[in-house]
């Protein structure tokens, strides 16, 4: 199977910089955005191109590209086809190569995936609590120095509303319903 190659360039909004870990699978690949700007002209994102396919296929399957935290800024056409191999399994008691399955060539549609809604941590948390209590994960600490920094955080990281997060119980109790514990100093 071949695909064209294409040259991509990746952007993240309203960040300078930002070094982004993704996770596919077992594996996950370090990529370093840089050239951002914030100015009273606009926004410039802070971009990423790649030619790797491997690296396109990790960044589009990342969460943060499917929740919209990165997107797509440009993508050109280059005059090269990647070939697609698969590796076949030998069977153990033949000496001969196994007759590989033909593979389709017409595309489908990639499986819908729905996201469930986020956790509301103002919802009555009672009969969950009990649950919680049985499976509790350890909370990841994160320390502020005030509110917005600590507000600025969860509406980046969880989308979180920043109008509903007024004081710093609301904070606190949000950030609990992610798993975070948040510690100002």
């Amino acid at each position: 199977m071949n695909i064209k190659k294409t040259k991509t360039t990746y952007g993240v909004y309203n960040l300078i910089e930002w070094h982004a870990l993704l996770r596919l699978g077992k594996a996950s690949v370090k990529v370093h955005f840089s050239g951002g700007s914030i100015t009273t002209q606009g926004v410039t994102p802070a971009t990423f191109t790649t030619a790797d396919p491997v690296i396109q296929f990790a960044i589009e399957r990342s969460p943060e590209f499917r929740n919209g935290k990165i997107k797509v800024v440009r993508r050109s056409p280059l005059n090269e086809v990647v070939e697609i191999e698969c590796n076949f399994p030998k069977t153990i008691n033949s000496d001969t190569s196994p007759n590989p399955a033909p593979i389709p060539t017409e595309t489908q549609a990639a499986p819908v995936v729905e996201i469930g809604d986020a956790p509301d941590p103002e919802a009555d948390n009672e009969a969950a609590g009990e649950d919680n209590a049985n499976t509790a994960r350890p909370l990841t600490q994160v320390e502020f120095s005030c509110n917005d920094d600590a507000k600025d955080y969860l509406e980046q990281n969880f989308g979180l509303v920043r109008s509903k997060l007024r004081k710093r119980e609301d904070i606190c109790s949000a950030a609990k319903a992610y798993g975070v514990e948040i510690i100002f100093v």
